[in-house]
């Protein structure tokens, strides 16, 4: 088995220069969305939740921006976590989150996904923890 071939098939279209540029928008999307959140006037935690959520979008949209079959796909994914109105936040960011991964490494972008995974779970830790928790 070629070892590079391997991994060049778990790219998807992507290339290896394409890979920081998903670590800077997940991260810049995290701070932006939170950054909006603290002028806007929300609380702390709801500016945290904002940044995940930032973060979220960011990384799906960096995922599907040169697939349109990839962006129906997560369109329908999208209508599926919808569907589960009752959950409260923080789990419906961990859901909504896990579809985006599975939604991604279905593409065969799975070494984009592990990349990208890396900021968006570092934000998600920080703004998921709870109230009373010591940050870690």
């Amino acid at each position: 088995m070629d070892w590079r071939g391997f991994l060049a098939d778990q790219m998807g279209f992507f290339t290896p220069g394409d890979l920081p540029g998903v670590v800077l928008v997940v991260l810049i999307g995290a701070a932006a969305s939170w950054g909006l959140g603290r002028v806007a006037g929300a609380s702390p935690n709801a500016a945290r939740e904002l940044a995940v959520w930032g973060a979220l979008a960011a990384f799906a949209v960096a995922l599907v921006k040169g697939s349109l079959p990839m962006s129906v796909a997560l369109v329908a994914l999208a209508i599926l976590v919808r569907a589960d109105a009752g959950v409260d936040g923080r789990a419906k960011l961990l859901r909504t989150a896990a579809v985006v991964i599975g939604g991604g490494c279905g593409t065969g972008a799975s070494l984009v996904v592990a990349v990208g995974l890396l900021p968006l779970a570092l934000v998600m830790r920080w703004a998921l923890r709870r109230s009373g928790e010591v940050a870690s």
